[in-house]
């Protein structure tokens, strides 16, 4: 009867040990986030870097939006090595893996003509169904197309054809990804800048690299660092930051909710 009783007992104990990791498991980001919130004073921490020496990057995501949406990085100049420049027969694209909190990391590409997607004029493309870290479908205004975030591609669709692909798509604000104010630049900008240089030849082509910049563990990223250049002539060339703002939205980067008002 004892041991009836004490298996009964381990048995309970071992069902609310499994609910309990359970819970744990499912909140992980949000306990994690809320644990570096605590212990640290640091506006970054990088759980990959062993040494203390920020990188370039690591001040990137530092800086704050101060009404100007992209600020030029290494006063414009990319810094490509020589092993980073070299030609391929075809172009290639290389997406990293998925942190451990699902976030995508740094795109690198080498892009020509040949690897652009054909055009399909009398066919819709496909619909984006990946749910990005941090997003929610947050309404601006009353028109139909009006949405806070998009499921913004690292490397352009225009450029290689990639679509529903999680290592390739960032929750990013309208602003960031496609800006349509007059003279405002964003993604696009640059995106539209290098497709218009790839159009022109196959013999053309761009070495290109798109890198997230989170905070901590933030899953929405506080910007991209967006660097291109062309390998045969200098047409392409850039070293930007585009902060990921919205005017007139205060972002919650941390789990992406985002609230209207300016911030004070």
């Amino acid at each position: 009867m004892k041991n009836y009783k004490r298996a009964k007992h381990f048995k309970s104990i071992l069902i609310i040990l499994v609910i309990l990791i359970g819970i744990g498991y499912f909140n992980r980001v949000t306990i994690m986030q809320k644990m570096v919130s605590l212990s640290t004073e640091s506006p970054i921490i990088s759980i990959d870097k062993k040494t203390h020496n920020a990188t370039e990057n690591e001040q990137l995501a530092t800086q704050e939006f101060n009404g100007q949406s992209v600020v030029s990085v290494n006063q414009n100049q990319p810094t490509f090595s020589n092993d980073e420049m070299k030609i391929s027969a075809t172009g290639w694209q290389k997406l990293s893996a998925l942190d451990w909190l699902g976030r995508p990391q740094v795109a690198n590409a080498l892009l020509n003509r040949k690897l652009m997607p054909t055009s399909q004029k009398d066919k819709a493309r496909e619909r984006l169904t990946v749910k990005t870290p941090g997003y929610h479908a947050i309404k601006t205004s009353v028109n139909v197309s009006d949405w806070l975030y998009n499921r913004s591609h690292l490397i352009g669709y225009q450029f290689t054809g990639l679509n529903n692909e999680p290592k390739n798509l960032i929750t990013g604000t309208n602003q960031l990804n496609a800006d349509s104010r007059p003279n405002a630049k964003s993604m696009v900008t640059y995106e539209t800048e290098v497709a218009d240089y790839l159009r022109q030849s196959t013999s053309h082509y761009v070495r290109y690299q798109v890198t997230p910049i989170y905070r901590n563990m933030e899953l929405v990223p506080r910007g991209v660092h967006m660097m291109a250049q062309s390998l045969k002539d200098t047409a392409i060339s850039f070293n930007v930051y585009i902060f990921n703002v919205q005017d007139s939205w205060q972002i919650n980067y941390q789990n992406g909710q985002a609230t209207k008002g300016e911030k004070e």
